[in-house]
């Protein structure tokens, strides 16, 4: 499937950036959502397959939120370009307090309390290429995200 690059930033700034994507089914096109809500962000310690139908696991070390940290659907939490999105500002996680992690990958999520693959959105595994390496997590570190340094490009 190709998609134009116009189309496909409105459809990432319609899900990302909670904005309107006029045109689409009649003038009005597709709205807004009243509340904006939030995508999750997951750090997870094992691969996800290449099939993407298998999901990865997510970290649980003592601290770490399950199923992720809220970033809005604004232009505060994304930044839309190029068919891609990157976060906006800095993504901070649990600080650990006991256990440790080898995050090798980063999943997006619809939502916080789903756990099958319908639910993900997008991952990435975490390289220099993705703009953020694999690190560790363990008691005192507190893993965060810089504001620019994540990006998920859709395809």
């Amino acid at each position: 499937m190709n998609a134009s690059a116009t189309f496909s930033n409105l459809l990432l700034k319609h899900y990302f950036n909670n904005d309107d994507h006029a045109g689409i089914g009649d003038a009005s096109g597709l709205q807004n959502s009243a509340a904006a809500g939030s995508v999750y962000v997951r750090l997870c310690t094992d691969a996800v397959a290449p099939n993407a139908s298998t999901i990865g696991t997510e970290t649980s070390y003592t601290g770490y939120v399950d199923n992720g940290v809220a970033v809005a659907r604004t232009t505060g939490g994304w930044t839309v370009t190029a068919n891609a999105i990157t976060n906006a500002a800095d993504i901070l996680f649990g600080a650990c307090t006991a256990g440790t992690a080898s995050i090798l990958y980063i999943e997006l999520w619809a939502n916080n309390s789903g756990s099958t693959e319908a639910d993900r959105i997008a991952w990435v595994e975490l390289t220099l290429d993705s703009g953020v390496a694999a690190f560790d997590v363990e008691s005192g570190i507190t893993p965060k995200i810089a504001a620019g340094a994540l990006t998920f490009t859709f395809v």
